[in-house]
């Protein structure tokens, strides 16, 4: 999840419907998790039929065909290989999956569902599998998928500001420190009900955050690395508004550091480079097209056990706004 931004940045709720017309790139990684850590049987586990989860694929396909329907475009991205600074970040989340993991075997040899429950989403896994029957679906549907080389964010945020992507969908706010130029939270939960409220879709400007915290970007990206990063735990004792403070205060993270007596990251520039500079492929993103419904009948109702209900809201919607095509009726992009 990268930095916790959460205190520092002005959101604004806006409607799925203000976005129609354009293309917004969505982070596939943490709203895989969503799926798979919300919709889960009594054993906390996602739901399964023939023993695989199907969890991942029912979410995407809701909410993706609620997005094409309010006239957004969406551009799935997925993440590349990690960079190395990640090693820790990443070994420390299997750790406590495989510690989660052991309760909730624990748990269900007891018998204790409602323990096993709660510890299901804590073991969660979007295996390389899940990835692929999440590109597959997205091909049936007609959407633009890409892997980024490596972070997915980082990606999008790069392609926001090129003016690909009007804007980046994610829970992460490393996204901001990427620096694109809007970020979207909330976007696929829109509507839905979590702890007790109706979740919200906002939207953040990275200009005008940085306007009302009176900092640049550069500088925005040493704050990050000071709370801490998926790149570097952070500095002991330095939280959100205590950076910020420190950084309008004294510039940049090496005069913090002289001040405040905490040694630098070996390798800050490289960490700097690659929120500031982060790598992304120069390819052109490819244009959606209409879903064709006997491949999604095929893969999603035949073959994982989609209920007619959830495949015909699914269709209606594509349907509705032109975006769904039949081998047995061609549409004018078949010519």
């Amino acid at each position: 999840m990268g930095c916790n931004l959460k205190d520092l940045a002005p959101a604004k709720p806006i409607e799925i419907s203000d976005l129609s017309g354009q293309r917004v790139a969505i982070d596939v990684f943490l709203n895989a998790y969503q799926f798979i850590t919300s919709m889960t049987g009594e054993d906390g586990k996602p739901l399964s039929y023939n023993g695989k989860p199907v969890s991942h694929l029912m979410g995407f396909l809701d909410r993706a065909s609620i997005l094409v329907s309010e006239g957004i475009d969406p551009v799935f991205v997925f993440d590349g290989t990690p960079h190395d600074l990640k090693r820790a970040t990443l070994n420390e989340r299997k750790t406590r999956k495989i510690e989660a993991k052991a309760k909730w075997e624990n748990a269900i040899i007891e018998g204790d569902m409602p323990t096993a429950k709660k510890l299901g989403p804590q073991t969660a896994e979007y295996t390389p599998e899940m990835v692929a029957e999440t590109k597959q679906l997205f091909d049936c549907m007609g959407l633009v998928w890409i892997e980024a080389p490596m972070e997915a964010e980082g990606a999008a945020a790069v392609m926001c500001k090129r003016g690909i992507v009007g804007a980046v969908a994610s829970q992460d706010w490393d996204t901001l420190v990427y620096g694109s130029p809007f970020m979207i939270r909330n976007l696929t939960a829109h509507g839905t009900r979590k702890f007790g409220r109706v979740m919200q879709a906002e939207i953040i400007s990275l200009d005008e955050m940085l306007d009302g915290l009176g900092i640049s970007h550069s500088q925005l990206v040493d704050l990050a690395i000071m709370i801490g990063t998926d790149f570097h735990p952070g500095i002991k004792g330095i939280g959100p508004k205590t950076g910020l403070k420190l950084i309008k205060e004294h510039g940049n993270m090496e005069k913090v550091s002289s001040v405040k007596g905490f040694e630098l990251p070996e390798n800050l520039e490289q960490i700097r480079s690659l929120f500031l500079n982060h790598p992304t492929d120069e390819d052109p993103v490819p244009m959606s097209r209409p879903a064709v419904e006997e491949d999604l009948i095929q893969f999603l109702q035949i073959e994982r056990g989609f209920g007619e209900g959830r495949m015909k809201r699914a269709l209606d919607r594509l349907s509705s706004v032109g975006k769904l095509s039949s081998k047995s009726r061609p549409t004018l992009f078949d010519f």
